[in-house]
């Protein structure tokens, strides 16, 4: 296996948040920065977990009886 990895195409994508949850990505931005992080490698590896989390949800069996544009919830989302 290579150390070297090959640079990925990137392209900006726009979507809107909530005001507070900007902020917090924002503060966590400048503070790994200043530890010397990267956050938007750290975004994109949770993105990239996230669709695949949509994709199954959008794919699997369990859609059956569910009404369009209503998420499932489960009972850790509810307590909240």
């Amino acid at each position: 296996m290579g150390v070297l990895k090959r640079k990925q195409e990137n392209e900006a994508i726009n979507f809107k948040l909530p005001v507070p949850l900007k902020r917090e990505i924002e503060a966590l931005r400048s503070r790994a920065e200043e530890a010397g992080f990267d956050i938007g490698e750290t975004i994109t590896a949770a993105m990239w977990r996230l669709c695949k989390q949509m994709k199954a949800e959008l794919d699997g069996p369990s859609r059956a009886g569910r009404k369009p544009g209503r998420p499932a919830i489960n009972a850790a989302e509810r307590v909240q």
